[in-house]
């Protein structure tokens, strides 16, 4: 094997097995992490930044793992069926992981806004039964009444209580996505590894 015009090379030896920690690492981490925050919202709202962070690295190191074990892969200049089997399911994990990542971006982005309207809601209803406490008209306690008065009845909380609703089920089927992705991302890893660790260690010691 000929690793002198290898780039992917750290004191002579192939970079692949090294930089393969980086994806087995943390993309399972990220995975276990946004199943977490998928199905606690409040741990959503404290560690959404560490999980983040972990999918960013684990699916960027993806890339240039699969550059190094092509570069790999053509230096050993073998046919191996499952040496070749592991290459295949190598280039296969890139839409996986991207999948994942879009899913966790997408959970923080509709988590966000059902907190936000979750937030909104509450101080509104905080905001009227203070409200309430003043009349500001003949029969009518708060400036919010006197609007629910002019509107057609049952609109306003009807509408707020629908908007709820509405980003309350999106977020449980992101949720449901991001689980799935993740166990996706985490169970072809978990392929590659073993058709790895199968290629090159067969054989070995009888």
């Amino acid at each position: 094997m000929n690793l002198a015009a290898n780039t992917y090379t750290v004191n002579g030896l192939p970079l692949h097995p090294l930089l393969v920690h980086a994806v087995v690492v943390l993309l399972p981490l990220a995975a276990v992490g946004s199943i977490v925050i998928a199905v606690y919202p409040r741990w959503r709202r404290r560690y959404w930044l560490p999980v983040l962070v972990l999918a960013v690295l684990g699916i960027g190191a993806v890339p240039i793992t699969q550059q190094a074990g092509e570069e790999l892969y053509d230096n050993l200049k073998v046919n191996n069926p499952e040496l070749n089997h592991h290459a295949d399911l190598g280039h296969a994990l890139l839409p996986y992981a991207i999948t994942f990542g879009v899913m966790v971006v997408l959970l923080l982005v509709v988590g966000r806004l059902a907190d936000r309207e979750r937030a909104t809601s509450g101080v509104r209803a905080t905001a009227a039964a203070t409200a309430r406490q003043q009349p500001v008209a003949p029969g009518v306690h708060s400036i919010e009444e006197l609007d629910e008065e002019t509107a057609a009845p049952g609109t306003i909380q009807n509408g707020r209580q629908s908007a709820g609703r509405f980003w309350g089920l999106i977020t449980i089927l992101v949720s449901l996505a991001v689980i799935a992705s993740a166990v996706a991302v985490t169970y072809e890893i978990f392929l590659i590894g073993d058709s790895g660790a199968t290629a090159v260690w067969k054989g070995v010691g009888g």
